[in-house]
């Protein structure tokens, strides 16, 4: 798979985050920041 040299979020990491939402560990907003990627894409 090609990665866009800068992306933000590898598919692996994109699961990581989407899980830690859904499992309530962080909110939107918190994983956002600690993603570093902006509400509207964790939202996606």
């Amino acid at each position: 798979m090609n990665i866009h040299k800068n992306a933000r979020l590898t598919p692996l990491r994109r699961e990581e985050m989407a899980l830690s939402v859904i499992e309530g560990a962080f909110s939107k907003a918190h994983a956002a920041r600690v993603y570093g990627v902006s509400a509207k894409i964790v939202a996606r």
